[in-house]
């Protein structure tokens, strides 16, 4: 059976120290992403626009740096490499990704996940910052 891998994508709002990235992102819907992926992933990992592929205890700076702020071949680079550094932890043979974040990262993600040969799914396509924390908050009650 495939590995499920959560990518999920982190947040604007930091704490002011150094962290392990698990820490380190403090808004809400980036906590509730975390509490679901630990209840419904095999293993996960955070993309960033300054730090690309993070893993949870992968200590890092606060920073601030918005991939809005991107050419789109400096998009194409950035995806291109997270994905690459995703393939050195899992093959695309042995997992299914479950992508959680805006268009703005995934535009660029998913093509690069196709590439590579991964199979994923974005469980929250669509939804509006507040339908995510809802739905967050929803698959809490429905795990209970």
């Amino acid at each position: 059976m495939k590995r499920k891998i959560g990518l999920l994508a982190t947040a604007r709002k930091k704490a002011i120290n150094p962290s392990a990235a698990i820490d380190l992102y403090i808004s809400p819907l980036f906590v509730k992403s975390v509490q679901y992926a630990q209840d419904h992933y095999d293993d996960f990992f955070f993309y960033s626009a300054k730090e690309g592929l993070l893993t949870k205890d992968q200590y890092i700076e606060p920073y601030n740096v918005s991939i809005k702020n991107f050419s789109t071949s400096e998009k194409r680079e950035w995806a291109h490499q997270v994905i690459h550094d995703l393939e050195q932890r899992v093959l695309p043979s042995q997992c299914k990704i479950y992508i959680h974040g805006g268009w703005v990262y995934r535009e660029f993600l998913q093509p690069e996940l196709e590439k590579a040969g991964y199979d994923f799914e974005v469980p929250l396509e669509g939804y509006s910052i507040g339908n995510q924390l809802k739905w967050y908050d929803e698959q809490k009650q429905i795990k209970k």
